[in-house]
């Protein structure tokens, strides 16, 4: 080997970083391999160890699939391991195709892939860099017959400049017709080029001259459905493998196993089962060199909050008291990715229709809310559509279930006096708020407001606006225009990027913001499963149905939208009453540290809304129920203060005080998030924050970052010998 391959890899790593790659420190021929890495990963066969050294990472790398490494932590690196190889962690901002055959780069080179301008040398074949779209999903895959692999989700590939065990030299094959200057310039891989790659691996490879495809022998995945004696240890492997290859770390791979395992009419020894899960566990790691399992989940730091909340939502929380306890579970069963604390929400949206504008407490508290799941794209969030629906037309009430969202304060107004009592289910709701403040949609924020004087109408009447009634015909004028007591349930879904990039200070200070329960999942990405398929049960049914009519007889169950229906009363006990008025010391307190940054807004119904939540519960613990018992206001209680205070905590770090504010904070934490190395103009550019600004907001931000002492301008930032150019947060 030559010198010029034993220069260290500190610029290496630094140049990788300012291209816009999240990098890994992995080994090197030139580092001496570790003793555990040959004894117990390689079983001290010296050659595999020499082959697989260069590809394995020398940390816990996991953590930096969320998260990018500190100016710090890459420091560090480069002097612990001065003559390391990097990896590039991939589903990120880029995905890598890896065509480690003649074959397979002639395919790749054939034109039925995209082209892009970035291409490593590697020692069999080559690396084709594309930007990671991330509205298509794309994890790991790879093919040992053929050898293309696509390095997504949970992976990485070594990086150019790093070098093999052979001596060959990762190098970059850079086209200079098309200019490239970071990870963002590249073009996505695209859902057709998947196809391709995919139609290329599932061709036929015959062995020999037999003439049948190997495909046809490969061993079939388990799904997860119980299995008798004789296939439960395959089956294990299976469900093990699985899971492992989806990136879950062995702690949470054994506790989804074992679940499996207790669902077998005869499952087997945990100690067996132990086994089998470590067995597989080696079997990756032979056949994946570099690859790595974490021991336990490597949770993020977390914030420090002003307003102080819970990190994870209390266990008691997960059931729900009573028959809605019995519809979180038939979510959870029949859901292909489980979203319990989203099932929660679903059960008490049910509650919140099925029990509206005919029950009340004796504080005037009606059972209508407003509740919002948020959850990343394709995990789960819409499956309480489904199951509301499912319910509501099994009991025959169908048509309680209005269209999704309303156009205008008319249309909120029809439909109430239509169905005074009934649910909106509104997809992507984040969009339709973005929508009702874009220019030229005075009506969809109209019906916003709307909604916000329906919240607090559930105990009296709403009247539509006064319009010239000239044209409108006679039969019409004397039809009632009001609705007493209406009752809507709002039941929104959207995932978290749409939902924070509309948020606004308006949201919070006209208060719709805080008449909504929020839930945001906070699970990593799942594997689909076939769950069982079964009806509703009939305890909820039977619920429903008895909710509805029980107290206002069959004959004639609902009242016109102009009459106050006939209402039943149920009166919270002495204990409650005393927590509530606690809860209720310990919101103005709450209330009081926000006053200046006009956030208390967010907590002005948070004790409605648990009044709300225990009437609720107290019908769902039983129809007949006349009294609301402590245990579950306390359970009201403390799901309200858990999302509410949650929902502060969110409002503080991502809207500011005007729209000008927020666009000041999201550029502030873009800087802070680069670290030291700071952001040069064009890649502020590259950035949301400021890539939403006009060149006047441009400059007016950079302004005041610079006068409140957020930043400023260095012309000669040193990011370990490669000075450049770059604005810069200055940490107070």
């Amino acid at each position: 080997m030559t010198d010029t391959k034993l220069k260290t890899t500190d610029e290496l790593a630094w140049e990788l970083v300012e291209q816009g790659f999240t990098i890994i420190p992995l080994g090197s021929p030139f580092e001496k391999i570790t003793e555990f890495f040959l004894q117990e990963r390689c079983k001290s066969d010296q050659d595999k160890a020499q082959q697989q050294w260069p590809k394995n990472p020398l940390i816990s790398w996991k953590q930096y699939q969320d998260k990018e490494p500190t100016d710090d932590e890459i420091a560090s690196w480069v002097q612990r391991w001065p003559h390391a190889n990097y990896g590039i962690i991939t589903g990120k901002s880029v995905v890598v195709v890896d065509a480690d055959s003649k074959e397979a780069v002639e395919f790749m080179e054939s034109g039925k892939v995209g082209r892009t301008p970035w291409k490593v040398k590697t020692a069999k074949g080559k690396h084709y860099y594309f930007q990671y779209d991330k509205s298509i999903e794309i994890r790991n895959s790879a093919n040992t017959t053929t050898k293309i692999d696509v390095r997504g989700e949970g992976g990485y590939v070594v990086a150019p400049g790093s070098v093999h065990y052979t001596g060959v030299v990762y190098e970059w094959e850079l086209d200079p017709t098309w200019p490239i200057n970071s990870v963002h310039d590249l073009p996505y891989l695209l859902r057709d080029d998947i196809t391709q790659i995919k139609s290329f691996n599932a061709e036929d490879k015959t062995i020999g001259n037999f003439g049948f495809s190997i495909n046809a022998y490969l061993p079939t995945k388990h799904d997860g459905s119980p299995v008798e004696e004789g296939g439960r240890n395959n089956a294990a492997a299976s469900l093990a493998g699985q899971y492992i290859t989806a990136g879950y770390d062995l702690k949470t791979v054994t506790q989804l196993v074992s679940q499996w395992n207790n669902s077998n009419p005869a499952p087997l020894d945990q100690q067996e089962l132990n086994t089998t899960v470590a067995s597989v566990a080696l079997t990756h790691l032979r056949n994946n060199p570099g690859a790595a399992i974490s021991l336990e989940h490597e949770k993020p730091e977390p914030q420090q909050p002003t307003v102080e909340v819970l990190d994870e939502m209390p266990s008691h929380l997960y059931k729900v008291p009573g028959a809605l306890g019995e519809l979180v579970d038939y979510a959870n069963d029949t859901a292909v990715k489980k979203q319990p604390a989203l099932a929660v929400q679903t059960a008490l949206a049910l509650g919140s229709l099925v029990c509206g504008r005919y029950y009340k407490t004796d504080q005037d508290n009606f059972s209508s809310l407003y509740f919002l799941n948020v959850a990343k794209s394709g995990e789960g969030k819409e499956h309480g559509k489904k199951i509301i629906e499912s319910v509501l037309e099994t009991a025959g009430y169908g048509d309680l279930v209005a269209g999704s969202g309303y156009t205008s304060t008319g249309a909120v107004m029809s439909q109430a006096l239509a169905h005074p009592n009934h649910i909106t289910i509104i997809d992507e709701f984040g969009k339709y708020l973005e929508s009702s403040h874009r220019k030229g949609n005075s009506h969809r924020e109209e019906a916003i407001t709307q909604l916000i004087e329906v919240w607090s109408r559930c105990d009296g009447v709403l009247r539509p606006q006064t319009y010239s009634t000239m044209s409108v015909k006679k039969e019409d004028l004397e039809r009632p225009q009001r609705v007493s007591n209406p009752a809507i349930t709002l039941f929104g879904m959207t995932t978290p990027g749409t939902f924070y990039q509309c948020l606004t200070p308006q949201l919070v200070r006209d208060g719709f913001l805080g008449r909504f329960l929020i839930m945001e999942s906070d699970l990593p990405m799942q594997l689909s499963v076939k769950p069982e398929a079964r009806p509703v049960p009939k305890t909820i049914i039977e619920w429903t149905r008895q909710v509805r009519t029980k107290l206002v007889g069959n004959l004639i169950p609902f009242k016109p939208s102009h009459e106050m229906p006939k209402q039943h009363v149920l009166f919270f006990d002495e204990k409650s009453l005393q927590l509530l008025d606690e809860f209720e010391a310990e919101l103005n307190d709450k209330k009081q540290q926000l006053t200046d940054s006009e956030l208390y807004v967010l907590l002005t119904r948070t004790r409605e809304k648990a009044m709300r939540l225990a009437l609720i519960l107290s019908l769902s613990v039983d129809q007949a129920n006349r009294v609301i018992h402590h245990s579950l206001t306390q359970w009201a209680i403390d799901y309200v203060r858990y999302l509410d205070f949650k929902l502060v905590d969110t409002v503080i770090r991502r809207v500011g005080g005007s729209e000008f504010e927020t666009q000041l904070k999201a550029c502030e934490e873009a800087l802070r998030l680069a670290g030291g190395k700071g952001l040069t103009e064009y890649e502020m550019g590259r950035k949301p924050a400021f890539s939403k600004l006009d060149p006047r907001q441009f400059e007016q931000i950079k302004k005041a970052l610079m006068n409140r002492g957020k930043a400023q301008f260095m012309a000669n930032v040193n990011t370990y010998g490669r000075p450049r150019a770059a604005w810069v947060y200055i940490n107070p």
